[in-house]
């Protein structure tokens, strides 16, 4: 399946989605029509109890349907009407995000900020003081089931599916001020989810960047050597993982000095591809000067 979690103009309440060949279903009126969502059951709003609690119980005879040709005309969504949002519920994750090591090391990582993420097509503010945006592509998977120091086995059958991570960096205030606070302001991810079983082994999909007209693609190397399983596995022995979490592989290298190459600058769109998990775009921007977080001593 592929997932998606958007925001109609006409509702305040996001909805979920169903992507097939390019275009997007709305889940609500594919289950009206089918008239499978038994009075009391969990609503198709509902985007965390449908998609990480229950892991897209009922969702998938939706989109065999789709898959089958059975796509009305009346559920179909049209992405220049509505948001994306992230495919996941931020207030509820957790960020986690693996870092690059040698071969023989163990993994590492930090934990990022979920109150920073933001959708498919959304602009990224940056701090006002930073000279140009910086960029590190990864691929995430997001969880449904809980991880606690867990087996490999466990990690492999904990993964839901994945989508793509754009992690974005501020290079000078990571000079100035560290890691953390240089990638705390804003993560894109999306912009749809998609299950285990249809992304397969994504060791090899192609990952290709576009600023403007022009696109680079990237040269994969060999596979990682720790899968994502393992480096699940090592995080819950540190820290607890829960359905609808967030872990972003180490980014996949030469992504940030590629994206430099194609020109990335604020104001400009980024588009990043990957085989299987669909095209996210964002484009950075200057964020407004924030107030003194003092108080003024007049």
């Amino acid at each position: 399946m592929r997932l998606a979690r958007v925001l109609l103009p006409s509702s305040p309440v996001p909805r979920i989605a169903l992507e097939r060949d390019g275009c997007l279903y709305d889940v609500a009126e594919l289950e009206r029509r089918r008239q499978i969502l038994d009075e009391g059951s969990t609503t198709a709003e509902d985007f965390f109890a449908r998609v990480f609690a229950v892991g897209g119980a009922g969702l998938d005879v939706l989109d065999d349907g789709l898959c089958a040709g059975v796509r009305p005309t009346e559920a179909r969504l049209w992405p220049d009407e509505l948001l994306w949002l992230p495919p996941c519920l931020p207030e509820r994750a957790l960020l986690v995000q693996l870092v690059a090591t040698a071969e023989d090391e163990e993994p590492r990582y930090h934990l990022g900020n979920p109150r920073g993420l933001l959708g498919h097509q959304e602009s990224v503010p940056f701090p006002p003081s930073e000279p140009r945006p910086d960029v590190e592509i990864s691929i995430a998977a997001l969880l449904g089931d809980e991880l606690r120091a867990a087996t490999v086995d466990e990690a492999e059958r904990a993964i839901l599916g994945f989508t793509i991570l754009l992690g974005w960096v501020a290079r000078e205030r990571e000079r100035t001020s560290g890691r953390s606070s240089a990638r705390d302001f804003a993560t894109t991810l999306g912009p749809v989810l998609v299950t285990k079983d249809e992304a397969g082994s994504l060791d090899d999909a192609r990952v290709r960047l576009r600023v403007g007209g022009v696109i680079e693609e990237l040269a994969r190397t060999a596979a990682p050597s720790l899968s994502f399983a393992e480096s699940l596995a090592f995080v819950s022995r540190h820290v607890t993982l829960l359905p609808g979490d967030i872990v972003g592989a180490p980014p996949i290298e030469g992504g940030s000095e590629a994206a430099r190459r194609l020109g990335l600058a604020f104001g400009a769109t980024l588009e990043v591809a990957v085989d299987r998990l669909g095209k996210v775009a964002a484009r950075p921007v200057l964020g407004p000067e924030p107030p003194p977080f003092r108080r003024s001593k007049s």
